[in-house]
């Protein structure tokens, strides 16, 4: 486990009261942790197992095939298939621990007939009882975002690790290396660290790839004069950072660079102001994607006025992703269910549409590219005629981009960074 029994204890019973309004004497809830996945081919080789986030946070328990379940008259019993001596000498004994109970005991008791209704969540096939299993998880989702002490002191810790291959890929950047060998220098030091794995791929892009939003690190060599976007982070049992930072190649910024740098950090800190208990993620992702159309404009970039560059959606195709995400057990963490009819702002479609709630852990993210691939397209120069001046914006098209992110944690007063160990 990863943190003491009673941290988990703790969340079983904020989740119960969750719960109690919507289940019956009858009813039973269980959360399933998931299966092994066969490789294609692989015959008797699986991925990577990974648990089912719900289940994972609710039993810190990592075993393939486990079941978390729960009613108003038992409480919460976790039930898992005991590890035989085959399984310990193959693979070995990792998650060997004492569980309360068996899945043939949870099967006997699911045949004999004592509940009425039974709601699976988590990673499983199973589907009853739609419309209320979706609400059962929906509600679970929303204790889960808010972020008890022992969740951001370990996101602080893997901050920490991140931090070492920020150092290292700064260390080792000059001209003549290639993507990829930036990207093996940080992991390396990740890893070293402490980090179980990457939590995504992570993202090195080095000129005009510096504007592919998940640039896989290729053996383009970065060149002098160039802007290098790392968008990377580290992760332990699933609990992860995501950062981006971006570095001049030659250790100093043209004036166009610092330029872009300083009007994206405008974006980055006008958001993290913003991010405070019942600020609505729709105003902070708008707010930033004024202050990049504000800067557009000073550059000749815009036919229009910046209102109807934001109104249109024009500046998505300069900032064409939301301001961030939900992060923490993993990197996407509970998403937005509830969110059923996603809405464009000034072009963009959200990840997360939701209030801001004290402990909320989420990124902060803004953006400013110049991507060849819009900019030469002739069907989003036709839609945008009348907005963007594309003689200007052709001048732009070798630049790559810049963003900068930090995982930001809602408090009573001020947002707080976790991740700003990893210095802009």
């Amino acid at each position: 486990m990863l943190f003491a029994e009673n941290v988990y204890k703790t969340r079983q019973g904020k989740v119960a009261e969750a719960w109690k309004s919507l289940l019956g004497p009858q009813d039973l809830v269980l959360v399933h942790s998931g299966e092994a996945v066969q490789k294609p081919g692989g015959l008797d080789q699986t991925y990577d197992f990974l648990p089912h986030p719900s289940y994972f946070w609710l039993t810190g328990h990592r075993r393939d095939e486990g079941v978390m379940a729960y009613s108003l008259s038992e409480g919460w019993i976790e039930h898992q298939r005991p590890l035989s001596p085959v399984d310990i000498v193959w693979e070995g004994a990792e998650g060997n621990f004492e569980c309360e109970s068996t899945l043939v005991d949870l099967q006997k008791k699911l045949q004999g007939g004592a509940y009425k209704r039974v709601f699976h969540l988590g990673q499983t096939s199973e589907k009853t009882f739609e419309a209320e299993t979706r609400e059962l998880s929906i509600r679970l989702d929303q204790v889960r975002r808010c972020k008890d002490s022992h969740e951001v002191q370990l996101i602080r810790q893997i901050a920490d690790m991140a931090n070492k291959g920020y150092q290292a890929l700064q260390n080792a950047l000059r001209p003549g290396i290639t993507e990829r060998e930036l990207q093996l220098h940080y992991e390396n030091a990740v890893l070293m660290a402490g980090a179980d794995k990457m939590p995504y791929g992570s993202i090195v892009g080095s000129g005009e790839n510096a504007a592919i939003l998940h640039a896989v690190p290729t053996k383009k060599k970065v060149a002098s004069g160039e802007l290098v976007l790392v968008d990377a982070g580290a992760d332990v049992e699933d609990y992860c950072v995501d950062i981006t930072r971006v570095y001049a190649v030659d250790s100093k910024f043209t004036p166009q660079q610092k330029d872009v740098y300083d009007l994206v950090h405008e974006a980055y800190k006008a958001s993290v102001a913003m991010c405070r208990p019942g600020t609505q993620w729709r105003d902070v992702h708008m707010k930033s994607a004024r202050v990049i159309a504000e800067g557009l404009q000073q550059w000749g970039i815009w036919k229009s006025s910046v209102d109807a560059a934001l109104e249109s959606g024009a500046i998505s195709v300069f900032y064409p992703h939301g301001v961030g995400h939900l992060v923490g057990l993993k990197v996407r963490d509970t998403g937005h269910p509830e969110n059923l009819n996603p809405q464009r702002y000034y072009g963009a479609r959200l990840r997360v549409d939701l209030e801001l709630k004290e402990n909320y852990l989420i990124t902060v993210e803004p953006g400013c590219y110049f991507a060849r691939a819009f900019i030469e397209d002739q069907e989003i120069r036709e839609k945008y005629k009348d907005h963007i001046q594309w003689s200007e914006a052709e001048k732009w098209k070798s630049f790559g981009g810049v963003r900068l992110e930090d995982d930001i944690l809602i408090t009573k007063g001020e947002a707080e960074s976790l991740t700003n160990v990893v210095s802009k």
